[in-house]
Parts: structure tokens; C-alpha cells; sequence
């Protein structure tokens, strides 16, 4: 899909809305158990987090260097296959759930400042599944030409897969009613490109 010359995809209907709602119960029925395995690595950042900008200061997200989403059967049951019709076997895969509450979001930041910061730019893909729950859309800064960028926004609508390049900024503004936002996200690279080995797992 292009926006104004600029490119990304967004892979339509690419889960029902029935296995949508599979997966938002999922994450939340697991969160308290994903959480307990290990600390906020965002948080803990000596930069500080990303999460934290919108009150979220012990986020579901910021478990990713600590568990792999698709460990759970029900959540590897409906997106590895998923993953297997947009992606070769031979990838790995990191994969980790956002929840957001009343007043949360996400600040800025990019999926290669948390799984790999030596990983050269444009080589691995970050995708983004809006499960359910309140949502204002997802906001991307991206380079429209050198050193020009532009804000877009990107309506989440369920079932829809957005596929763009890990290195490029993004932000989830915090809503404001109540109910709790799930998304899950991932990242595909080529060997150990996506961070710590012990979080990848390999399309199969």
C-alpha cells in the first residue's frame, strides 16, 4: 500500500475475527504469567521506555527478551500457520503481545532499538495484529525522502496484518475509554538477526 509515495503493507483479513478474539482473550488470560518471568527490559532501559511516556510502567511488551508468544499452543496454533503463508520456513521469528489500558499507549521507538541493535538496517520485517479492544490507530514516522519525514496514520482494523521495515519509528497513542487494547507483534529476520536466541523461534 502506498501513502503519499510512501510504502507499507497492510495484509487485509489476513486472521478471522473470530480467531482474533481467540488470541485478545489468550494474552490476556496469560498476561499475569508473562509478566512474572522476568522484569520490564523497556523499563529498565537506562534510556528509559517507550512504554512509560503513557503511564504503562510494567508493560506486557517489555517481556520480549524473556518469552516467545508463540511458546503458548493456542497462539502458535493460529499464527504459525498464518506466518507460514507470508513467510519462507528457515526465518525466525520474535514474537511478543501489548496490552493497554485506560490512559496507556506506546511512546516512540523501533523494533531494532529493543531485539537488535547491530542488525543492519532494512534487513529483517516488523509486523504489527491488532487483536481488539479501544484503539486510535498506530502512528509511523516514516522517510519520505533523506531527511525529510512524515507522520502517518493507520487505522487497526482486526484481522489485518501491518508489514513494514523494523528501523522505522512508530507510536501507539494512549484512548481514553475503557476496555483493554491487544495487539501482537513480531519480527522475521535471517539467522540470529532479531536479538537474543533464547526468544526466536524458527518458521517450520
Amino acid at each position: 500500500m502506498k501513502n503519499k509515495g510512501i510504502d507499507y503493507t497492510i495484509i487485509p483479513n489476513w486472521l478471522t475475527e473470530g480467531e482474533c478474539d481467540i488470541l485478545y482473550h489468550r494474552v490476556i488470560e496469560t498476561e499475569e504469567y508473562v509478566k512474572s518471568l522476568g522484569p520490564d527490559i523497556a523499563a529498565t532501559n537506562t534510556e528509559g521506555s517507550a512504554y512509560s511516556k503513557y503511564k504503562e510502567t510494567d508493560a506486557l511488551g517489555g517481556r520480549s527478551g524473556a518469552y516467545n508468544h508463540l511458546d503458548d499452543p493456542i497462539i502458535h496454533g493460529i499464527m504459525m500457520p498464518a506466518i507460514r503463508r507470508i513467510f519462507h520456513d528457515g526465518l525466525n521469528v520474535r514474537m511478543w503481545a501489548n496490552t493497554f489500558r485506560k490512559g496507556e499507549g506506546l511512546g516512540t521507538h523501533t523494533h531494532r532499538d529493543a531485539g537488535a541493535p547491530n542488525c543492519p538496517p532494512k534487513s529483517w520485517a516488523a509486523c504489527i495484529l491488532y487483536c481488539g479492544g479501544p484503539t486510535d490507530g498506530t502512528w509511523f514516522d516514516f522517510q519520505v525522502r533523506p531527511g525529510v519525514f512524515e507522520d502517518v496514520h493507520v487505522d487497526n482494523k482486526k484481522g489485518d496484518l501491518i508489514v513494514f521495515s523494523a528501523d522505522v519509528p512508530h507510536w501507539v497513542p494512549p484512548h481514553d475509554t475503557d476496555g483493554i487494547r491487544v495487539s501482537i507483534a513480531f519480527d522475521v529476520c535471517e539467522g540470529n538477526g532479531a536479538g537474543d536466541t533464547r526468544v526466536l523461534r524458527p518458521i517450520k
